[in-house]
């Protein structure tokens, strides 16, 4: 189940039209993180909306439809390109019908995907310690987007975790390739489930999300590679999973209290 994820910036003037979206089985979700001074729309030959947006507020065009916007002012957004296959696979993995369509709600803010969408800006550059986190940012906008817009509702939820065989093998997954671009759909296809159904199942057998607990492997491995004086930061952040020092840094720090330099100066010798 995959969405594509796009930040989009730019200025537009009042007589600049955009050219007609292409027809594809999906929709284009757009988020403004800041208000727009003018947003007409069209659908063929009829305009269906003209006005100012406000900050936070939702767009969904359904890609099935051509259709023509113009815009005035500077734009700072945060567009999600969701397939009707991703909509239609999560909605089989929760045991619900089909979503049939994503409704346009004008005008209403939305404070989670508001939320999610600066948590996905603020997340490191792309790399192995990424890769799990972003996956389960967008499960989770898949989840809003299906249920708020499509009214999707899911069916008797599964009550019991992982066997006993499955949680022994993520966990050995997670032990084993910590350090690399290990994703939740990696994982749950070697414990023969979907995605979704992992990431409850996991954290009904363990207390925790599959990146929390990725999270805390690295930390612990960090802890062994602190105490060897002749690695730096840098390299032990590359070795642990870490796409950066600063990602390290800060995700040590917020787990352990302290920063990796200060735990490495308390535990010398």
């Amino acid at each position: 189940m995959r969405i594509g994820v796009t930040r989009l910036v730019g200025r537009h003037a009042l007589e600049e039209r955009l050219a007609p979206t292409v027809e594809e089985d999906a929709f284009s979700i757009v988020h403004l993180l800041r208000g727009l001074d003018l947003h007409e729309r069209w659908s063929g030959s009829r305009r269906v909306f003209g006005g100012a947006y406000a900050a936070d507020t939702v767009s969904v065009l359904d890609l099935r439809e051509p259709v023509r916007c113009r815009l005035r002012g500077e734009v700072d957004a945060v567009q999600y390109y969701v397939p009707r296959a991703s909509l239609d696979a999560f909605a089989r993995d929760n045991d619900a019908a089909p979503v049939d369509t994503l409704a346009w709600c004008r005008q209403t803010p939305d404070p989670i995907v508001a939320s999610l969408s600066r948590i996905l800006l603020a997340a490191p550059a792309a790399g192995p310690a990424n890769a799990v986190f972003v996956e389960q940012i967008c499960l989770s906008l898949l989840a809003h987007f299906a249920g708020t817009y499509g009214r999707m509702r899911p069916g008797a939820p599964c009550i019991g975790g992982l066997a006993a065989r499955q949680e022994r093998r993520a966990r050995e997954i997670m032990q084993t390739r910590f350090a690399t671009r290990l994703t939740i759909t990696d994982i749950a296809r070697e414990c023969g489930l979907t995605a979704s159904h992992f990431a409850r199942a996991f954290r009904r057998s363990t207390g925790q999300r599959p990146h929390q607990y990725l999270i805390g492997i690295r930390i612990e491995h960090a802890k062994a590679l602190l105490r060897d004086e002749a690695l730096s930061l840098s390299d032990i952040a590359l070795a642990c999973g870490f796409s950066d020092q600063s990602y390290f840094t800060r995700i040590f720090t917020r787990g352990v209290g302290t920063s990796p330099g200060q735990w490495r100066r308390a535990h010398r010798g």
